[in-house]
């Protein structure tokens, strides 16, 4: 039995800003907005750059890449600045990838833009998770992970359903340019925020976050193995229905966007029972042995094209919810460390599993065993999460 952490010194909090949640539900969407329209846009992008799915894969593990490594000081940097300031920052992040991306002019430009993009991932989770905690009382925090844990899904929705006919009437670069007021737009939103200062124990320090503790590392290991699966499945998925199963570009984008919609109800639902259970490693297990079973129908639809809709409806409502579910588990209890640092920890396991997953599957796609091993590769690395979860119930449950 693990012994019980201290509770929290945050739980009185000041009444939350009006518009707080939707901020932070498009931040989170935007943050994560580039693996959606990498993935959404995947068939014009090997059309007219010529580049290979290898390739493709590598602009979506550069992005994911660079917010792994710099979560290791994103933690404590939102920890120290507070949440308003990284969530403007970021959002401005966001706002130049997209104007590098818009400007074409090569595949060094795009890995340039996706660097960017990555920069704003890495801040994220900290940022919004922090000024959750900061501006919400305990009892409304898991809802509230859920609800702007959504936006990610919103964003996945917005990519599928609306770049590609974009592309098709204008350019894949206007489409892309699109994103750039939006972003902007938010940070301004932001930066209305009231300050959230740092605790003074919280204003010294390295930059670097401790070694993760035991139940840290296991959710860690979870996260990646999650992580790895879903960048595989978000970046190929649209790929994979135009070139094997014969669906055409809007119809291989909207997979993303059934996916997406998917996604934002899975998330809200399940973080708001996992706020309400003793112990969050319940759900995590469940959500990951789901996936592993559903990730079969992809490569299945060779055979029955409609299988490959069902297969990403329920992976949207299994995996995706998943990493929403680990945020619960972050912001409601002590267990795993501070606020901001164990979401930067958890996040570069995630993270981490973003550059894996796509680099990974291109290698296998472009190799002898095609398409069926990449989605094997996704099956396994979502039974790693399996394992991972069952030791972290061990060291967490009551």
């Amino acid at each position: 039995m693990a012994a019980r952490p201290a509770p929290r010194t945050d739980d009185r909090v000041p009444e939350a800003p009006a518009g707080l949640l939707p901020l932070l539900t498009a931040g989170m969407g935007l943050a994560m907005f580039v693996l959606f329209a990498l993935g959404a846009l995947g068939p014009w992008l090997l059309g007219e750059l010529e580049i290979s799915r290898s390739q493709l894969g590598t602009l979506t593990a550069s992005a994911f890449g660079t917010a792994s490594v710099l979560s290791l000081c994103t933690g404590h940097l939102t920890d120290l600045l507070g949440g308003r300031r990284t969530l403007t920052a970021l959002l401005v992040a966001v706002a130049a990838a997209f104007t590098v991306l818009s400007l074409g002019g090569g595949y060094g430009r795009l890995l340039l833009a996706v660097v960017l993009a990555g920069t704003a991932q890495a801040f994220a989770n900290p940022a919004t998770n922090r000024l959750i905690a900061v501006h919400l009382p305990p009892p409304r925090r898991a809802a509230a992970v859920g609800v702007k844990q959504s936006g990610v899904q919103i964003g996945a929705f917005a990519a599928g359903l609306l770049l590609p006919p974009l592309a098709a009437a204008l350019s894949w670069r206007t489409a892309l340019a699109l994103v750039v007021p939006v972003a902007l737009a938010a940070a301004v939103l932001a930066l209305r925020l009231p300050p959230d200062h740092p605790p003074a124990e919280r204003r010294t320090g390295g930059l670097l976050p401790a070694a993760p503790n035991a139940p840290a590392r296991r959710l860690i290991g979870y996260s990646f193995g999650v992580g790895t699966g879903l960048a595989a499945l978000n970046t190929y998925l649209p790929l994979y229905a135009h070139e094997e199963l014969g669906m055409g570009e809007r119809a291989s984008g909207g997979l993303i966007a059934a996916l997406g919609v998917a996604g934002i109800a899975a998330r809200v639902l399940w973080t708001r029972h996992s706020g309400r259970v003793a112990d969050v490693s319940g759900p995590l297990l469940v959500l990951a042995g789901a996936s592993v079973c559903l990730v079969p129908l992809l490569p299945a639809a060779t055979a029955l094209t409609p299988l490959v809709w069902l297969g990403a409806v329920g992976l949207g409502g299994t995996a995706v919810a998943a990493n929403a579910v680990s945020m619960v588990a972050v912001v409601r209890s002590p267990v795993f460390g501070a606020t901001g640092h164990a979401s930067a920890l958890v996040s570069t396991g995630f993270f981490g599993g973003f550059v894996a997953g796509p680099l990974a599957f291109g290698l296998l796609a472009d190799g002898p065993g095609g398409y069926p091993a990449g989605w094997g590769l996704v099956g396994a690395a979502f039974l790693a999460s399996v394992l991972c979860g069952a030791r972290l119930r061990a060291v967490t449950s009551p």
